[in-house]
């Protein structure tokens, strides 16, 4: 399944300083069966070229210790009225000494409405949030995990 186009337009391309961004809840299972979120920015997000894979760049240790131990992960983002939700399944994992590039397939994609307008999560984009995030390294990883994945 490829990634739902409403969701590829919310994660495509990189944040600019000084404007709002949405904050994507990414949800993992802990060793104990509980939920872990981590929150991503768009700066850790990507789609592949072929709109077929979701891919992510983390820096979270508990996130990466539960996607090497299970694989599977959920995904969260709002637009307008619709909250989409995607299961995603993990493909392929990249690191480096900073951070996990992960690419997913899309395994299952809800799109929950009642027709109320919805507000997401959001933050303030700004240059320490950018260099606290290593946004330009996010930008490096995701590329070259969009390389391999199309390779």
């Amino acid at each position: 399944m490829s990634v739902p186009e409403p969701v590829a337009a919310l994660v495509r391309g990189r944040p600019q300083v000084g404007t709002e961004e949405q904050v994507f809840p990414f949800l993992t299972v802990d060793d104990d069966g509980h939920p872990h979120v981590a929150l991503l920015s768009r700066a850790e997000l990507d789609i592949d070229a072929t709109g077929d894979r979701l891919l992510a760049a983390v820096a979270a240790t508990t996130t990466g210790r539960n996607l090497r131990r299970d694989g599977r992960a959920g995904l969260i983002a709002v637009e307008g009225t619709t909250a989409h939700e995607l299961k995603l399944e993990l493909v392929r994992v990249i690191e480096d000494d900073v951070m996990l590039g992960l690419a997913f397939e899309v395994v299952e994609h809800e799109a929950d409405s009642l027709g109320i307008p919805l507000q997401p999560m959001r933050f303030h984009a700004t240059a320490d949030v950018a260099a606290l995030e290593r946004w330009d390294h996010c930008a490096e990883l995701l590329a070259q995990l969009g390389a391999a994945v199309a390779g």
